[in-house]
């Protein structure tokens, strides 16, 4: 059984990141290598998930527009300047907190586990 927070890592904050350089580089017209500096990685890692080989959205975003909502906001806070690498990891704490607050986490934890059925462990330890 994996734990929440290695689901996480795994599918929700690639995804989160993914969305955001992409909208860096086509909304806000960055290139791939200005939003790999603001965003604190790597050119080729924007590639990546440009080609969604990295990062694919997670079906959690399709479902939600306030996350999408945040993720918008993260973008457009990035490309104005107004976050540094450090304020994007509390913005991707505060989307982490967001999924467990709403259950969301404890919703995908169950379909990867069934037998988490009654487990709510992710919305109490917020």
């Amino acid at each position: 059984m994996k734990p929440v927070c290695e689901i996480i890592v795994q599918e929700i904050l690639p995804s989160v990141r993914a969305m955001v350089a992409v909208k860096l580089t086509t909304t806000y017209g960055l290139s791939q290598e200005q939003a790999a500096r603001k965003m604190g990685t790597s050119q080729p890692a924007i590639s990546q998930y440009k080609r969604e080989i990295r990062g694919h959205k997670s079906r959690v975003f399709k479902q939600n527009p306030k996350l999408i909502g945040m993720v918008d906001d993260i973008a457009k806070k990035v490309a104005s300047g107004e976050l540094t690498i450090f304020d994007i990891t509390l913005e991707f704490c505060r989307i982490c907190k967001y999924l467990r607050s709403e259950g969301i986490m404890c919703e995908l934890h169950r379909e990867l586990n069934p037998s988490l059925q009654e487990c709510n462990v992710c919305a109490r330890a917020v």
